[in-house]
């Protein structure tokens, strides 16, 4: 009887966590993709002193987002596996966000949250 309870209260609170989030509004300004080697599995990690060679190399999409609001200028990253799908940022369209940390969440259309990768966050100056 405590796992259902333990998964009811996991999955409350996980939600419980994506109602606090702080939403905004911006623009998507820019996206551009390219395809770069990846290196992952084991022997992937810098902490071995470059002693081990990759065991794994891939090919993948570098997605780039640019989100921009009055105050705030966004840089996104999501890497993915080649022709696989992510997220459809239309330039000059709105888009929902919340920052939190490194983590950047996308509401979709649909209300579904992707997760990207905060690489640079600029404040604008006013002109």
């Amino acid at each position: 009887m405590r796992v259902p309870l333990l998964f009811v209260l996991f999955f409350a609170g996980a939600v419980s966590q994506a109602a606090d989030r702080h939403w905004q509004t911006g623009t998507w300004v820019d996206l551009s993709v390219k395809r770069q080697m990846l290196d992952f599995g084991p022997g992937s990690t810098p902490f071995d002193g470059g002693r081990r060679a990759p065991a794994m190399r891939a090919m993948a999409d570098l997605r780039v987002y640019i989100i921009e609001t009055d105050g705030l200028r966004l840089e996104l990253t999501d890497v993915v596996r080649v022709g696989r799908r992510s997220i459809d940022a239309v330039v000059g369209q709105p888009v929902t966000f919340a920052v939190e940390k490194n983590t950047v969440w996308i509401r979709d259309a649909h209300g579904i949250e992707h997760k990207l990768r905060l690489s640079k966050k600029t404040a604008k100056s006013g002109l």
